[in-house]
C-alpha cells in the first residue's frame, strides 16, 4: 500500500452487478438466431409508451414459440431474451433487483406485472366497466365491441358471462334495449348467459357479412358531363356519359354525336295539298 498513490488507496471502486436473472444449464451451446433478436427488439416495453405488460408478454411469447432451439427448452429462451424486449423505466427495474434472485420464468413474470399493472390499475378499469353506459348515436354492436374491448384491457377482470350481460343491458337505452329483446323473441335477459352472449356475438357476426357483402357489389353510380356549350370549338358542344360498371377503373366516355353514326334525318314540313282549281264553265244554252 506505501508503494501506491496515496488517491488510490482512497478510492472506492464498486463492483460490477451482475445479472438478476439465473440462466438455467443447457446441455449443448448454441446462439441465437439473428432474426429472432431483430423481432424482440423491435417490440420492446419501456412502460410509458407501451403500459400493457399482459399485451407485451403475449407479443414477447408469440415471438420466442416461432423459433426452435435443439435441446433447448423454451423456458431458457425466455429468460435470456426477456431482458432484451425491455428499455427505459421497465429495463431500470428489473437491473434494480438483487443479483441471482429470478431463477423461473414465473419470478420473472409476476414482479414485471405487479410493477406495470398494479392494483389500483385493476380496480380503476374495473369500476369503469361496472359504470358502462351506451353513447349517443352508438348502436348496440358498437356498445357490444366497446365492452369486451375494456373487459380485454382489464387482464382477469373475474366477472362472470351473466354480469357481463346484466351490465350491458341495464346500460342501453331503451330503444336499444326493445331492439335486443325483439331480436331474443323475449326478454334478454330470460335468456341464459351463454345464449345471450352468443346471440350478441350473432348479431356482430350477422352486421359485419352485410358490410362486407356491400362492398363487394358492383357500383351502379352513373356520371353524366356536358361539355360547355359556349365553346367555339364545335367538336365540344357534345353531351359525353361516362358509366362506372364497378369492375373497372377507368372511365369509357360514349359520344352520342358521332361523326361514324348514322344521323336521323331532319324532319321536313308537310306539304299542304293543293285546293282544286274551280274550272269555269260554259253554261249550256
Amino acid at each position: 500500500m506505501d508503494d501506491e498513490p496515496i488517491w488510490v488507496t482512497d478510492r472506492v471502486v464498486a463492483l460490477t452487478l451482475g445479472s438478476t436473472i439465473t440462466i438455467p444449464k443447457t446441455v449443448n451451446e448454441f446462439a441465437i438466431k439473428g432474426n429472432h433478436l431483430t423481432l424482440i427488439k423491435g417490440n420492446q416495453f419501456d412502460g410509458r409508451i407501451k403500459t400493457d405488460p399482459h399485451k407485451h408478454i403475449h407479443e414477447f411469447l408469440e415471438i420466442c414459440d416461432m423459433f426452435k432451439y435443439r435441446y433447448t427448452k423454451n423456458v431458457a429462451i425466455y429468460l435470456m431474451m426477456f431482458p432484451l424486449s425491455l428499455t427505459g423505466e421497465a429495463k431500470t427495474q428489473l437491473d434494480e433487483l438483487n443479483e441471482g434472485t429470478i431463477e423461473t420464468w414465473d419470478e420473472l413474470r409476476t414482479p414485471f406485472i405487479s410493477r406495470f399493472f398494479p392494483l389500483a390499475l385493476f380496480d380503476r378499469l374495473l369500476g369503469e366497466i361496472r359504470a358502462f353506459s351506451q353513447h349517443e348515436n352508438e348502436t348496440l354492436t358498437e356498445a357490444w365491441l366497446r365492452m369486451k374491448e375494456m373487459l380485454r384491457n382489464s387482464h382477469g377482470y373475474n366477472l362472470s358471462k351473466g354480469n357481463i350481460i346484466k351490465i350491458l343491458y341495464h346500460s342501453l337505452n331503451e330503444i336499444t334495449q326493445e331492439v335486443l329483446n325483439a331480436t331474443a323473441g323475449g326478454i334478454f335477459l330470460y335468456k341464459t348467459p351463454n345464449q345471450a352472449y352468443q346471440l350478441l356475438e350473432d348479431k356482430f357476426l350477422l352486421k359485419l357479412n352485410w358490410a362486407k357483402n356491400q362492398k363487394t357489389k358492383p357500383s351502379l353510380k352513373k356520371t353524366i358531363a356536358f361539355a360547355d356549350e359556349g365553346s367555339s370549338n364545335p367538336d365540344t358542344n357534345k353531351t359525353i356519359a361516362f358509366v362506372d360498371e364497378g369492375s373497372s377503373n377507368s372511365e369509357t366516355p360514349i359520344n352520342f354525336d358521332n361523326d361514324d353514326e348514322d344521323e336521323e334525318p331532319t324532319p321536313q314540313p308537310k306539304s299542304k295539298d293543293p285546293k282544286p282549281v274551280k274550272e269555269n264553265l260554259t253554261p249550256k244554252p
